[in-house]
């Protein structure tokens, strides 16, 4: 059993980027129109499947967070934690989107809507720490460029080995 569980989250991995993939291909053009655009039909079939997948991805990511840190402490309460587990993600590869959706309309969306305003401010506190620490990183990358160049002249070099043709 314990290899069970891996074997099925790798398959649910695989068959959420085939889907995500799929998704994200634009319809071919309708035969019946001159335009060379998809059809409404085809359009709003795609925009039902990316919410489908979206939804998969989110109810996903939510299973690793939870994976990452409670299933150790629940997996001790509970007995046959495991097999439980096994089944839920088998209902989850099997059903795809139609299991997602209602997971994530009925209980992951409820519980985060009081918390949006807040997880918007600390995702964006996030990214500019995140660009704040890149721009440092990149502080050393050009001092050591700069100093090259001026020891080896490096981009005078590399003009000069250019050859130039004249008409």
């Amino acid at each position: 059993m314990p290899l069970f569980v891996p074997i099925l989250r790798l398959a649910m991995l695989f068959l959420n980027v085939y889907d995500s993939y799929k998704t994200l291909k634009f319809p071919p053009p309708s035969s019946r129109q001159n335009d060379e655009l998809p059809s409404v039909r085809a359009m709003t079939q795609r925009k039902r499947d990316m919410k489908g997948c979206l939804a998969i991805w989110i109810v996903w990511c939510c299973f690793a967070v939870y994976e990452r840190f409670g299933d150790a402490i629940v997996s001790l309460f509970i007995p046959f934690y495991d097999e439980f587990k096994s089944i839920v993600l088998l209902f989850l590869i099997l059903k795809r989107s139609r299991a997602a959706e209602p997971i994530y309309l009925y209980i992951i969306h409820p519980l985060l809507k009081p918390y949006t305003s807040t997880l918007d401010a600390s995702l964006e506190l996030l990214l500019m720490i995140g660009d704040f620490i890149f721009a440092l990183s990149t502080f050393p990358i050009k001092l050591g460029l700069e100093l090259w160049e001026k020891r080896f002249g490096f981009h005078q070099f590399l003009w000069t080995r250019i050859p130039t043709v004249s008409l």
